[in-house]
């Protein structure tokens, strides 16, 4: 992913050295994300070449402490996750650059950038499963931090910085959501620990399907419903933001053969369609907006169009489409 924290040869080496992983023979940043510094590192242990991912936590995951023992919970449960290693004492993290660091293997395949149906409804199928492992923790994890305060705060950030007619949209975007998530019966939708980033970035496929899921550093507590419309909004919409009913409607089904929806849920799906689309809005204009020159910046425009579509015409989801008995 993006760096933005630049790495001495010499302190990686040390860093290396405390796990067993071999001899560090090169490095190279990853591309794309924005949070965090990733890096790619290739070593060479008894005559055998292996990659591995190094991430510098510039930013602290969603989940705190939760974040690695979530993750030996998906390994433990089978799902394609990378599985953080540990260091020669035992820690998951350790430290480089004085910033705390983790590592994984490197996961093989591509990522989707022309998602077929077959990808997104591996993808569905995958969170489902994922919704299913996490449901029973024995510890806690966070709730999503993009809640109301958050959406109203990151709006005012905005004020006087958009087009006037954005900047109504926005305004009107947010209260219409945060007046959602005040209802009460959206307080009694299914709720459990989301991945809240999965995006065409954050997973890969090979030959054989979807081979990995990455980044859980949105992971938290939340509306499982939230993750479907976090997809859709990524995975099933054209160049104008516009939801394609086929796409969506496979996402949905491929998901529901495993972790069926309440039909509350199918009611509620377009509404969180718009709060996860100007929340991810909200997100790329904060960094957009800031005088951060070090960070990728992805463009809010995008989120935008797909705020503008879904609040024109929401999206409507026959549930008997999903084979609802």
């Amino acid at each position: 992913m993006n760096a933005v924290t630049q790495l001495d040869v010499l302190e990686l080496e040390k860093t290396v050295a405390r796990y067993h992983i071999g001899e560090l023979i090169r490095y190279w940043p990853a591309a794309n994300g924005i949070e965090n510094s990733n890096y790619f590192l290739r070593t060479s242990c008894d005559d055998s070449e292996r990659e591995y991912v190094l991430t510098i936590v510039d930013q602290p995951s969603n989940s705190g402490p939760a974040y690695v023992p979530l993750l030996d919970v998906c390994i433990d449960a089978g799902l394609p996750v990378a599985r953080v290693i540990r260091n020669t004492n035992g820690d998951p993290y350790d430290e480089l650059a004085g910033k705390p660091v983790l590592l994984a293997p490197r996961l093989a395949g591509r990522h989707a950038h022309n998602p077929t149906m077959k990808q997104i409804q591996a993808l569905a199928s995958f969170t489902a499963r994922f919704h299913l492992a996490t449901a029973k923790l024995d510890f806690p994890v966070p709730n999503y931090p993009r809640n109301s305060i958050w959406l109203s705060e990151q709006r005012d950030l905005t004020q006087g910085r958009l087009p006037y007619s954005s900047y109504r949209m926005l305004e009107d975007t947010v209260s219409r959501v945060n007046s959602l998530l005040a209802r009460r019966d959206t307080g009694e939708l299914p709720t459990g620990v989301i991945h809240g980033d999965l995006f065409r970035d954050n997973v890969l496929f090979n030959e054989r399907g979807l081979n990995g899921v990455l980044d859980f550093h949105h992971a938290a507590t939340g509306y499982l419903i939230y993750d479907l419309a976090v997809i859709a909004n990524d995975w099933c919409t054209d160049a104008n933001g516009v939801l394609d009913p086929e796409r969506t409607v496979a996402l949905m089904r491929a998901y529901h053969k495993i972790r069926p929806f309440t039909k509350q849920e199918i009611w509620f799906f377009p509404s969180f369609a718009l709060y996860a689309a100007v929340a991810f809005w909200l997100s790329r204009l904060s960094v957009a907006l800031s005088d951060d020159g070090n960070k990728r910046v992805n463009n809010p425009e995008e989120f935008e169009r797909i705020v503008q579509q879904h609040s024109a015409h929401s999206f409507y989801l026959d549930d008997r489409l999903l084979n609802f008995q």
